[in-house]
């Protein structure tokens, strides 16, 4: 299944915020699924559009600090998320942010951050259903108990898996990130926590681990499994991950995993700061493919995210992973005909992003 709910999209345009994590990418993938001859008569059964539930405090509780948590709904919620995504500099001066463009303020962001934040939960409630689950977003893995950075405000992981574990959908889960930075907000909340194991392959130099944090941060916390690989080192990635992935599987067991599949280690990622990991669109598919037959041997359910994934033309690699993925699952290797036409192309159309 790929749950796409539009209006879960956090619209930075909205806020004046620069950051280069478009709808886009989300949008275009469905459109482009839909493209797709077999799968587009099939909608139905692999599609779900959009979701009732939302993120309450009671829900945040269970993770971050009570004052962390409440400044979203008082007078705070914007210098929380100033901080977050970055936008001054300590002169004063804005990053990536131009609030004189902005239509709407930035506390106004928060219904939205807390519906985005439902969406994993409730992909990884559906793929304890049905086996498999991709919710088109999520994945801010740096967000802390009591801040957030890097992007990320909240971390929808620890919500989503807290939230599982109360309601006894899930008690031990596996969190498998694959994005180009380190996870390093989940491997500090979960650290310690034996019913949570969390695994990282990321870039081995880049932020947060470029040295510009003290060496008392939280950031430096290691995941359960952690994979650094350095620039140059591309061609040994996969068979890196293959290692980690038995690792996992030797040392813990599981009821659900949670796959960040970011887009940010491709080559062609519009982010400058994930330059140092270059993946070639093939490396990304064998990636993908690896940690879903791993997962689907063991008869593990799988929740995806797409994390993180910058510029125009990331759509593809989610795309590439869930035709694979739908045609799989449905049954249709025999009839799966389709078109890679840029999805702006394709019919039915989808509701836009805002």
């Amino acid at each position: 299944m790929v749950l796409y709910a539009s209006d879960a999209f956090l619209d930075f345009p909205r806020y004046g915020i620069k950051i280069p994590s478009l709808d886009s990418q989300k949008v275009k993938t469905v459109k482009s699924l839909l493209g797709h001859s077999a799968l587009s008569a099939r909608r139905n059964e692999w599609l779900i559009e959009g979701f009732q539930e939302t993120t309450t405090m009671n829900d945040l509780s269970r993770v971050f600090s009570p004052e962390f948590a409440q400044g979203f709904f008082d007078d705070r919620a914007t210098q929380q998320f100033i901080e977050a995504y970055e936008l001054m500099r300590s002169d004063g001066s804005h990053n990536r942010w131009a609030p004189e463009e902005a239509t709407h303020p930035l506390h106004e962001l928060t219904p939205s951050l807390l519906l985005s934040l439902a969406g994993t939960w409730k992909a990884s409630q559906m793929a304890c259903d049905t086996g498999f689950c991709q919710y088109m977003g999520g994945g801010a893995h740096h967000g802390h108990r009591s801040f957030g950075h890097g992007f990320c405000p909240m971390n929808d992981v620890a919500v989503g898996v807290a939230r599982l574990q109360s309601e006894g959908v899930a008690k031990r889960i596996w969190v498998i990130d694959t994005d180009a930075h380190k996870g390093d907000g989940t491997a500090a909340i979960f650290h310690g926590d034996d019913t949570v194991k969390t695994m990282s392959i990321h870039m081995a130099r880049g932020w947060p681990l470029d040295g510009t944090l003290p060496s008392t941060h939280p950031s430096w916390i290691p995941s359960d499994i952690d994979v650094p690989v350095e620039s140059g080192e591309e061609g040994f990635y996969l068979d890196r991950l293959k290692d980690a992935l038995g690792m996992l599987r030797q040392n813990s067991t599981a009821d659900l995993a949670i796959v960040l599949a970011g887009a940010d280690p491709w080559e062609h990622d519009g982010l400058a700061s994930t330059g140092l990991l270059r993946l070639t669109l093939d490396q990304m598919i064998q990636r993908d493919r690896m940690v879903y037959c791993f997962l689907e041997e063991l008869g593990l359910p799988s929740a995806w995210l797409t994390a993180g994934g910058y510029g125009e033309e990331v759509w593809r690699i989610h795309t590439e992973f869930l035709k694979w993925v739908l045609v799989r699952r449905l049954g249709l290797e025999g009839r799966a005909t389709g078109s890679t036409a840029e999805p702006e192309e394709l019919n039915p159309p989808l509701r836009a992003e805002s």
